[in-house]
């Protein structure tokens, strides 16, 4: 699984799908979901949280591969505090996450963010 979609789902939403996955498990299906699901109750949470800078942040990790925060600031042109506090809400969301030389790198090739006018049930 190298996707995770970003989306406004209601609490119960959650967990109907928990539900689902539950039963495929019980059923002896372990496929993996085709991707991780990280839902806000809120396009306004969402837009909160996953902020321009925080994108930002995302695509050029993504891009230039594991860095250290400090190297990451320096690639962003942002001073490091700012950068450590976005980069503990990511890691937070586990949207980055960090390698096994403790590095933090984003492991998903691919982060969709759904959107929708209507409000979430």
């Amino acid at each position: 699984m190298d996707e995770v979609i970003v989306k406004v789902s209601s609490l119960d939403e959650f967990f109907d799908e928990a539900k689902v996955a539950a039963r495929r498990f019980d059923a002896g299906d372990f496929t993996p979901s085709p991707a991780a699901c990280l839902g806000f109750e809120t396009a306004e949470l969402l837009l909160k949280t996953l902020t321009p800078n925080r994108w930002t942040l995302l695509r050029s990790l993504r891009k230039a591969g594991p860095m250290s925060i400090r190297a990451l600031s320096r690639l962003l042109g942002r001073d490091y505090r700012g950068v450590h506090s976005d980069v503990s809400a990511l890691l937070e969301l586990g949207l980055i996450d960090r390698d096994d030389k403790g590095l933090i790198r984003v492991p998903w090739s691919k982060i969709t963010a759904e959107l929708s006018i209507e409000e979430a049930a």
